[in-house]
């Protein structure tokens, strides 16, 4: 189960992706890593991963 931090910072990020129209594409729980992972934008070159404090880490893969 996601901790409170997790699911606030995820409520944050896909709010503004939303601001920017910038379509989410999957929004994943991990069970045995604990994280939220998140893939956004046009052509899903945005991942996010939430760790458990809350702390986020996004990178941009090239096309």
């Amino acid at each position: 189960m996601p901790t409170e931090s997790q699911l606030f910072k995820c409520l944050v990020l896909c709010q503004i992706f939303s601001n920017f129209y910038q379509p989410i594409q999957l929004i994943r729980y991990d069970e045995t890593r604990k994280e939220i992972f998140i893939i956004a934008g046009e052509l899903g070159n945005i991942e996010i991963t939430i760790f458990q404090q809350g702390q986020w880490r996004y990178d941009v893969t090239a096309t």
